[in-house]
Parts: C-alpha cells; sequence; structure tokens
C-alpha cells in the first residue's frame, strides 16, 4: 500500500491529541480554581484535535484502505478547521500564562487572535491554489507577515518583573509560536516547490501531511504542557511548604 505510512501518522496524531486531551483533564482538578481554565483550553484544544484527527483517519481509510493522493488531499479542510479552532485558543492560553508574569496588557489577546485568523484564512486559500500562481504567492505572503506580527507582539510583552516560572514558560512558548509555527509554512513550501520542479504528487502530498501530524501534535500537546506546568507552579504544587523546612524532625 503506498499510503501506508502517511495512513499510520494520521493515526499517530489522533492518539496523541487524545492522550493529551485525557491528561490536561486530569491535571485540571490540580491547580487552583482561578488557573484552571490553562488546562480546560489545554484538554479543549486537544479534544478538538482528537476529533477532527479521528475523521480524517476515516478520510484516508486507516489502517489498510487502498486510497489515491485525493483522500490525503480531501483532509486539508479538515486540517483547516482543526487550526480555525485551536490556535485562537492557544494564544488564549499563552495570554494567561502572560498574565502569570505580570504582563498583560489590553487588547494583547485580541490584536494576535485576530491576526491568527487572517493567518489561516489566508494559508487556506493559498494552499488550495495553484501553485506557483501570482495569487497563491500573494496569500502566502500575507499569511506569513500575519505570522511575523504574531511574532513581534509577543515578544513586545516585558516579562522581566514577573515569577522566574511564568517567565520560563513564556519564553518556550514563544519558541513553540516562532519554530514550532514554522513548520507548518515549510511544510506548504516544500509541498508547493515539489510539484512546481515535477516531483511525484503523491510523495509531495504525502510529505507535507507527515509534517503537519508532527508539527500539531508538538505545538498542541507540547504548548499544553508548558502551560500547565507553569500554572501548577503558581498553584504550590511541587513547592516545599516552609514549615517543612524549618520544623525539627526530632520530637523530644
Amino acid at each position: 500500500m503506498e499510503f501506508q505510512i502517511v495512513q499510520a501518522f494520521f493515526m499517530l496524531g489522533f492518539v496523541a491529541m487524545a492522550a493529551g486531551a485525557l491528561w490536561f483533564f486530569m491535571e485540571r482538578n490540580d491547580l487552583k480554581p482561578e488557573l484552571r481554565p490553562v488546562a480546560t483550553y489545554a484538554a479543549v484544544i486537544a479534544f478538538v484535535a482528537a476529533v477532527l484527527y479521528y475523521v480524517m483517519t476515516t478520510v484516508v481509510q486507516f489502517p489498510l484502505g487502498d486510497i489515491g493522493v485525493e483522500a490525503i488531499r480531501d483532509t486539508v479542510e479538515l486540517r483547516y478547521i482543526d487550526w480555525l479552532i485551536t490556535t485562537p485558543l492557544l494564544l488564549v492560553e499563552f495570554g494567561i500564562i502572560v498574565a502569570l508574569a505580570g504582563a498583560a496588557k489590553k487588547g494583547f489577546v485580541t490584536k494576535i487572535v485576530i491576526a491568527d485568523l487572517i493567518m489561516i484564512a489566508t494559508g487556506y486559500l493559498g494552499e488550495v491554489g495553484v501553485p506557483g500562481a501570482p495569487s497563491t504567492i500573494i496569500l502566502f505572503v500575507i499569511s506569513s507577515l500575519a505570522w511575523f506580527y504574531i511574532i513581534w507582539q509577543i515578544f513586545q510583552i516585558d516579562i522581566s518583573n514577573g515569577p522566574e516560572h511564568a517567565q520560563r514558560a513564556v519564553r518556550i512558548m514563544r519558541l513553540f509560536v516562532v519554530i514550532g509555527w514554522a513548520i507548518y509554512p515549510i511544510a506548504t513550501a516544500i509541498e508547493q516547490f515539489l510539484q512546481i520542479g515535477g516531483a511525484d504528487l503523491a510523495l509531495a502530498v504525502s510529505i507535507a501531511a507527515c509534517i503537519y501530524v508532527v508539527a500539531d501534535v508538538i505545538n498542541k500537546v507540547g504548548f499544553g504542557i508548558v502551560a500547565i506546568q507553569a500554572a501548577k507552579v503558581s498553584s504550590g504544587i511541587g513547592e516545599v511548604a516552609p514549615s517543612a523546612v524549618t520544623a525539627d524532625p526530632v520530637t523530644k
């Protein structure tokens, strides 16, 4: 079967997202009530992705369906529905951790969410367009500019006065947005260039699909883990109580 590896990658995406959603939900009660939205957002993001990945596995007829390249291409709309729902939630989750670092600014989350929606919408229109066409290139540029605007915004916030654990979380989550999100346009560009260069269409589409799955798992599950870890520290989990340090272990 020509597409068995790609089919397996879609199932891998479903399993990873489902496991992540379950773990995030279980972590929720360990947090202070005011910080539980961090775990809720992480669980919802992973759950939405798991549902859509499950639908994708049926589209590509996992595990042994005899499919063609069109079946892989039919997952594009589902993938963008996923991103349209989950990436704004990721940025809202990021905003909560920024607030933990004492760097919340009015309108910050709204600005980056609007830019994200522009990025996703133009990215979709560019991906379904004709490879190499001027309109496709323009849409790709607009999508990239929206992403650069998000990056610019998240590096404008001053986290230097926040708790160290929150500062560390924000720095790591910035890297997800810069490096992790860069994987998507790179995958799209690879697919476009392979097609323009006359490479096998099935190969080009399959490589991009597998890269997308890996990027999704890293960016959704990894992002959530970092956010919840910061929320747990802010909730006092893992910290040694002062009484435990000062108490005399010997009872007389």
